[in-house]
């Protein structure tokens, strides 16, 4: 067990920020920290060193080459010697351009979590009564333990984070904030238990998890989620949920509520509607293909109902592109089944979206990954588009594109993906899942970054000229 972790890497042009924690049994007046960095591949004696002061706990590397893998450690060093007496385990990390401010990174061919994972995926986030804002994800990789997340936070609007906690057994998490204290709703693993957990300290500590749904497995299916909504509605919470697993051919769309004044750690409290399996006889389904539906947005329509908007696996159907399923809740009978509503024209449907309703433009807004090109799995746009009605969604304005800025990387190794965002008066404040520079490829991604659209409503009055 090393004495010495390095919790946070962020790269940049030129450069890599880290930070790092010192287990108190460690830490002395007679010893001292550095860090080192030297390309990787090479030996430690040829490394470079950067003596922080006492009581630091990050530091910025410059002077590097872009596009460079580095390897770089934290050691601990008795005073007076060369004796090293802790040393954190290696990590891996290529510095270059990124969009956005970098949350956090985990280079694919770093091993240090490899029990749960070694790709960055399922970015969270939400704002503190305090307003600070804090992040979180998870760290995947197919067929592993899928188990760990980490906790950042900020407190100047984003500009800078840096890592509070982790938490296991914690994957797909969303984090929100109700009647002050900071909640993560999240499953255990792939296909594991539905949890909750709180905590009362802005992320540093956490609860022990209440179990919502049993644990499943991707052979018999299980609970299946990611950072979506969390939506007050009637007295009650109101968050999307799914169950299967994609070895059994897909999943189906439920909801798990609570009372708003309920204990939300209590599993009394909550209540999970039965699972409702996607029908190719809805009218304006796709034809042919392997559709169905996931990652649902619990919204309040505009004659106040309660519905849930589901992305839809349209890939090899007819259309292939541009639908989402609609599904009627019960929000007078919270353990009632959905029931079938419409399927309606949805840009970016093939990736994970959220939607939400701003009360001062009268309108709901997402985050979309569109598709210019044949492959409708193509995650390198992000794209901002708005709706009156839930029903006609319009293009407003392409936040991040890569497919045309002319950017070495093509949609195989580059994604903005699984986009969680939130309102921060006049702009939009997003956390995405960022494949770029060296990932493994546009889905497992190595990037968690930040990005602030300022001013969001006006990009939409000058789409309209």
């Amino acid at each position: 067990m090393y004495e010495v972790k390095v919790v946070r890497l962020a790269p940049g042009e030129n450069r890599i920020d880290l930070d790092w924690s010192v287990s108190q049994g460690c830490s002395s007046e007679e010893t001292h920290l550095e860090v080192q960095w030297v390309r990787s591949g090479q030996s430690w004696e040829a490394a470079r060193a950067l003596r922080v002061e006492a009581g630091a706990s990050s530091a910025r590397i410059t002077g590097l080459e872009n596009g460079v893998d580095y390897a770089l450690r934290v050691v601990q060093r008795k005073a007076g010697t060369q004796e090293i007496v802790a040393e954190s385990a290696t990590r891996l990390a290529r510095p270059g351009h990124v969009p956005g401010v970098v949350v956090n990174y985990i280079h694919p061919e770093d091993y240090t979590y490899n029990s749960s994972g070694r790709s960055t995926a399922s970015p969270s986030i939400a704002q503190l009564p305090d307003g600070r804002f804090v992040a979180s994800h998870d760290v995947y990789w197919d067929h592993h333990g899928q188990n760990l997340s980490f906790v950042f936070r900020s407190d100047d609007r984003g500009n800078t984070w840096y890592f509070v906690s982790e938490i296991y057994p914690c994957f797909w998490g969303k984090l929100f904030v109700h009647r002050g204290a900071l909640y993560m709703l999240s499953t255990s693993t792939e296909y594991g238990a539905l949890l909750i957990r709180r905590s009362d300290d802005g992320g540093e500590t956490w609860s022990q998890p209440t179990e919502i749904i049993p644990a499943g497995s991707r052979e018999r299916g299980g609970p299946h989620k990611a950072p979506v909504p969390v939506v007050e509605h009637r007295g009650r919470l109101w968050s999307a949920v799914e169950f299967g697993s994609w070895g059994l051919g897909g999943h189906d769309a439920g909801v798990v509520s609570a009372p708003v004044d309920g204990d939300l750690l209590d599993p009394k409290s909550w209540a999970v509607t039965p699972f409702l399996k996607y029908d190719p006889s809805w009218p304006g389904t796709i034809e042919g293909g392997r559709p169905g539906v996931l990652e649902g947005n619990i919204v309040v329509t505009p004659g106040g109902e309660l519905v849930n908007v589901l992305r839809y696996h349209t890939v090899g159907g007819k259309p292939d592109y541009g639908k989402a399923i609609v599904l009627n809740v019960d929000d007078e009978n919270p353990w009632a089944p959905l029931t079938f509503r419409q399927v309606i024209d949805f840009p970016g449907n093939m990736s994970k979206f959220t939607i939400q309703f701003d009360p001062v433009s009268r309108r709901y807004w997402a985050l979309v990954n569109r598709v210019n090109t044949p492959t409708v799995t193509q995650r390198n746009i992000l794209t901002l588009t708005s709706s009156s009605d839930l029903i006609h969604w319009e293009i407003v304005a392409d936040i991040l594109n890569y497919q045309d800025n002319g950017w070495p990387e093509d949609l195989t190794k580059v994604g903005f993906q699984y986009v969680d965002w939130l309102f921060d008066g006049d702009d939009i404040v997003a956390l995405s899942r960022t494949a770029i520079n060296g990932a493994w490829n546009f889905h497992n991604a190595n990037h968690i970054t930040f990005h602030r659209i300022e001013n969001f409503r006006s990009l939409r009055r000058a789409s309209e000229g």
